[in-house]
């Protein structure tokens, strides 16, 4: 009876000692699951970071053209009015 009971008493050990191991690489791999999703979180942060970089170069581009538009256009305006000029002078030497 004694033999039966020291290994029914093995076997249970060896089962608790398994349990026990699985339960801390269990730990073990939420230990790193969780370091890793810290550093998703950083790495997010530096994205979210980075998209209002451009944002805010992207927005003074798009001011910068405009503005490139609008002094190209009274350029044009002036332009215009000298060549105007010009026809008018040039039509009057010809009457």
């Amino acid at each position: 009876m004694k033999d039966n009971t020291t290994v029914a008493s093995k076997k249970v050990n060896s089962s608790e000692k398994a349990m026990l191991k699985l339960a801390d690489d269990i730990g073990t791999m939420a230990d790193k699951i969780g370091v890793m999703a810290d550093r998703i979180g950083v790495m997010a942060d530096r994205i979210l970071e980075t998209q209002k970089i451009q944002n805010q170069n992207i927005e003074l581009a798009q001011k910068s053209m405009v503005e490139m538009m609008n002094i190209m256009n009274e350029q044009l305006k002036a332009n215009n009015k000298i060549l105007e000029l010009l026809i008018n002078k040039a039509a009057g030497m010809f009457k």
